[in-house]
């Protein structure tokens, strides 16, 4: 990987170096990251109402924000992306005005997302990654906010990271996963240093306990439409 990840008795955070190799560090390091993408834009055009709003919450780079606008959907409707780095939202603003995008608007607003946050009624919204970084204590919190921000019919798209509630096969997925970054040509020395640098950054459940939270949140209808190791990405409606 050029320009290396420097972890080294850190704690994982987004902060420039890792803003700027953002989009290759994930390609790295999340099974199926590109399908994923496509999965989650391909469900999201069920959902794309016009003048609807849409919501990518931890938007990072804007990947899927880009994803979603090379549909070349003549539906008008607002994609809203709200990130708690503002490195991360420079690249996002930069990669979206490459891009043509005259049917869709698009705001960045940069915002911690463990705080409770406002948000519009709104037909979609969707997240990559963001809930594992979420502690649990805050989980609910979100998971509530979103369902009652949602209309009718509408829809949380979700990729999580979760953990095995049973000890060997949590072993068993955990060493997959690490072969599978090894393969693709992260050294043994920076898997371990990412390893321990997430050690107080993320909050994992396992699959029982994430369906529960979204039943609790008030939604009553949920399916898995990915899951590979220890990640998962499920959609909910409203």
């Amino acid at each position: 990987m050029s320009d290396k990840l420097n972890l080294i008795g850190k704690t994982w955070k987004f902060d420039d170096k890792v803003s700027k190799n953002f989009d290759q560090h994930v390609n790295q390091s999340i099974p199926h990251y590109a399908d994923l993408q496509k999965y989650l834009v391909q469900l999201s055009e069920w959902f794309l109402k016009e003048n609807s709003i849409v919501y990518d919450l931890g938007c990072s780079t804007g990947e899927t924000i880009s994803q979603i606008l090379k549909l070349k959907i003549t539906s008008k409707f607002t994609i809203i992306g709200i990130d708690n780095s503002k490195k991360m939202l420079n690249l996002a603003k930069k990669k979206i005005s490459e891009m043509d995008n005259k049917n869709i608007k698009i705001k960045f607003i940069n915002s911690n997302l463990e705080k409770k946050i406002k948000l519009k009624k709104s037909n979609l919204i969707y997240s990559i990654l963001l809930f594992p970084f979420i502690p649990f204590d805050k989980k609910n919190k979100l998971l509530r906010n979103i369902f009652l921000n949602l209309n009718d019919g509408g829809a949380l798209i979700c990729v999580e990271k979760i953990r095995s509630k049973d000890s060997l096969f949590e072993d068993i997925l955990n060493q997959l996963y690490f072969d599978f970054k090894l393969s693709k040509k992260l050294s043994e020395k920076e898997i371990m240093q990412k390893a321990k640098s997430l050690r107080s950054s993320m909050y994992l459940c396992d699959e029982k306990t994430t369906f529960k939270n979204l039943k609790f949140a008030g939604f009553k209808k949920t399916e898995i439409f990915f899951k590979c190791f220890n990640f998962i990405g499920y959609i909910a409606i409203k």
